[in-house]
């Protein structure tokens, strides 16, 4: 929410953090997590895609990035949903789990400057502005900031991911049999199931939008599903094509508020999604008598909060 000349030091002080090649180190990690969330599933012939996987991959990969303990990973998907759901309608709750979040961040940074490890916390403490050592508030915002934005956005593309692959046979069997095609249907994915609802925007001049007039600095939400299926932009816009050449979309934002991190979700969905088909190539939605429907769920975040399939279908 931060505007220049502020902005411009914040972002560039952590962009060398989430480059394409700094994210690719988190990669083996990933893989191995995935691994073993797959195992605990593999013999059981039915799970549930979001909770027992999806939701369990980006709290564990931003908590091995910071450094801190991966048991802390249900703390966090508790805290993040506080904040994201339940305190945006309850100032209470969101009071008590944003309080949470910074308190544990305090901690954790105070326990850097005492003994600094191979870490996002560490790192961060290293670098300077203006030949000063960053603030110890600045530190701690940004790691809010990776935690809130990081984690049910993620987690809510690799659910949505699943979901369609449970649901569209073709799709799913195509992937198996050309894995080199996942990261253009990853891109796909991220258009048509965009999993941040909104847009934050300024008027910078007065204009009407569908009958509503909007004043020159008038705050104005925008929502990234309808611009993601824009008729004028996209060729069969409500269609989902895995194989979509000009995908143009911008479900992490656009402009200098683009989502800094989107190496880092495009690389977890990546190795998600194929460690997934790898291990289960044949998987269907469970029908509402098997073990019941799909849950969506989220407000600012949008996503499948349960997903009953079948393994092996």
């Amino acid at each position: 929410t931060s505007d220049p000349p502020e902005h411009l030091w914040a972002r560039r002080l952590i962009l060398p953090a989430f480059a394409p090649k700094a994210v690719r180190k988190y990669e083996p990690y990933t893989k191995r997590l995935c691994g073993e969330l797959i195992d605990a599933v593999i013999d059981s012939g039915a799970a549930d895609a979001a909770a027992d996987y999806a939701q369990q991959i980006p709290p564990r990969v931003i908590a091995h990035m910071l450094g801190v303990d991966p048991a802390m990973s249900d703390e966090f998907t508790t805290w993040v949903r506080g904040v994201l759901e339940i305190g945006l309608t309850d100032p209470e709750s969101f009071k008590t789990y944003n309080e949470k979040i910074l308190d544990f961040f305090f901690a954790e940074v105070a326990d850097r400057q005492a003994s600094p490890k191979d870490d996002f916390i560490s790192w961060l403490l290293a670098q300077e502005v203006d030949g000063e050592p960053v603030p110890v508030n600045h530190v701690v915002g940004t790691c809010n900031l990776l935690l809130i934005a990081g984690i049910d956005t993620t987690w809510s593309s690799i659910s949505a991911s699943l979901y369609h692959l449970a649901g569209h046979r073709a799709d799913r069997e195509r992937l198996v049999a050309d894995p080199e095609l996942i990261p253009t249907a990853i891109e796909e994915f991220l258009r048509a199931y965009a999993p941040v609802t909104m847009a934050r925007f300024t008027a910078t001049d007065d204009a009407e939008i569908g009958g509503c007039p909007v004043a020159h600095g008038d705050k104005v939400l925008l929502p990234f599903g309808a611009g993601n299926r824009d008729p004028a932009k996209f060729d069969r816009p409500d269609e989902v094509i895995i194989d979509r050449a000009e995908n143009r979309y911008f479900a992490f934002g656009l402009g200098i508020h683009r989502c800094l991190g989107s190496n880092l979700a495009r690389m977890e969905l990546k190795v998600a999604i194929e460690e997934w088909l790898a291990r289960f190539p044949n998987f269907e939605l469970a029908t509402e008598a098997d073990r019941g429907g799909v849950e969506w769920g989220g407000v600012q975040v949008r996503g499948p909060r349960n997903l009953q399939i079948r393994i092996g279908a």
